[in-house]
């Protein structure tokens, strides 16, 4: 599909909702900002919900120095291994408390304990980036990002709302957008790349949690210089907030 629609110069957009959601804090990278480490948090299914976690992951880290040259490998591990990845330094133990400390929907007690099904996405990038997402359903119901640059941590939730489920008003306005002005509002490579990832990591998951190369996902692109439709509040306001009932217009 990718292929098809730069040959025919037609304007292609795809993807999650999660980089259109709510953030509280604020926090969007400058555009070549030196990204040293990331991670983002997530749960449910490591497929359905995986995408959306590494959406929200990626489109804050293709904002670093020198923007988004590809992914050359990925591993999935769950269970017990997950934990023993922090221990051996795999993923950054900060970022992740961090990330997790700004969501509100999550349980009490430590996610070891609490978590029964827990699972890491270990990424790493050809630019020399390591990035990981957490799925740990049981344990939160949010998204979280958490990210280091010149030694300074940043973290915010990315929130979505119930129903109405206003997000999707976003995602809907700037696929209006696109068809008003013929030009993508984000770029559909984030997509691409990150379904590729997700494949791999699926695949890695089926053959016992080894290490994959991924030598086909060395995409490369840019950016977007202009931010796309998005709320800039913490939480939804006003009509966000009422919700459908059946019946009424």
């Amino acid at each position: 599909m990718y292929d098809r629609a730069r040959e025919l110069s037609v304007p292609f957009m795809a993807g999650s909702s999660l980089p259109l959601a709510w953030r509280n804090p604020w926090v969007e990278y400058e555009i070549g900002a030196p990204i040293e480490e990331a991670l983002s948090v997530a749960y449910s299914g490591l497929d359905s919900y995986g995408f959306h976690a590494l959406e929200l992951l990626q489109c804050m880290v293709e904002r670093r120095s020198g923007g988004e040259t590809g992914v050359v490998a990925v591993q999935c591990l769950e269970g017990d291994s997950v934990w023993k990845a922090r221990e051996d330094g795999l993923w950054p133990s900060d970022l992740f408390e961090q990330a997790v400390a700004c969501i509100e929907d999550k349980e009490q007690g430590a996610p070891e304990s609490v978590c029964k099904q827990p699972a890491a996405f270990l990424l790493e990038y050809a630019s020399g980036l390591r990035a990981t997402t957490l799925m740990l359903g049981g344990f939160l119901k949010g998204w979280g990002f958490s990210g280091r640059s010149e030694g300074t941590v940043q973290t915010t939730e990315a929130f979505l709302g119930n129903d109405p489920h206003p997000h999707f008003s976003y995602l809907s306005l700037n696929i209006q957008e696109m068809f008003l002005s013929g030009k993508p509002q984000y770029p559909v490579e984030r997509t691409l790349l990150i379904s590729g990832v997700l494949d791999a990591l699926m695949d890695s998951r089926f053959r016992r949690h080894i290490r994959m190369e991924t030598p086909h996902l060395n995409i490369s692109y840019r950016p977007a210089e202009h931010s796309p439709i998005r709320p800039t509040a913490p939480r939804p306001t006003g009509a966000s907030l009422v919700p459908i009932v059946p019946g009424r217009g």
